[in-house]
Order: structure tokens, then sequence, then C-alpha cells
């Protein structure tokens, strides 16, 4: 019966980290990105979306979009959680 406790206890583990909500990167780049290009009527994605920081312990991740409209080029940076909400937190033009 010991090596099924522990076996159990193991699956547990997993099963409860697993269901903790976590952002993955490529996804918090993909929220980020569609919530950067929502500011724009035209804005679309110019350069792949990076991840700069890893908050800890809050798991949050600063992300950098790289938006264009026109001739115009932006960076929109952003924090994601745990849940891939999206929050802004500034933009910059770019070639200012």
């Amino acid at each position: 019966g010991g090596i099924f406790m522990i076996v159990k206890v193991m699956l547990l583990v997993l099963l409860t980290n697993n269901a903790i909500a976590l952002c993955r990167d490529f996804d918090a780049i993909a929220a980020a990105n569609a919530k950067a290009t929502s500011y724009f009527k035209d804005g679309t994605v110019f350069h792949p979306g990076v991840i700069q920081k890893v908050h800890n312990p809050s798991g949050k991740k600063e992300v950098a979009s790289y938006i264009k409209t026109g001739e115009k080029r932006y960076s929109i940076f952003t924090l994601v959680d745990e849940s891939c909400n999206v929050k802004f937190r500034k933009r910059t033009r770019q070639g200012d």
C-alpha cells in the first residue's frame, strides 16, 4: 500500500499545481498583443512581442508589444497576470 500512497500524493501535487492557471509566455504575449492592437483602428504587430521581466512572487509578466499603424510604430508595455489578464502600463513611439 505504501507505493500507491506515494503515487497518489505525487498525482495530487501535480494536479494541484496544474489547477493554478499560469499564463504561459506564448499566451501572455498573444494577450498583450491583442490588447495593444485594440488601441488603434488599424494597428498590426510588426515585431514579435517580448517578455521583459517576470515579477516574483506574483508571476506577473511585463510584456513589450510592437505595433504599427500607418507609418507610425509604437512600443506598448503591459503587465499580464497568471490568468492572462492584461493591464496597460505605458506607450512609447519609436523614431521620435
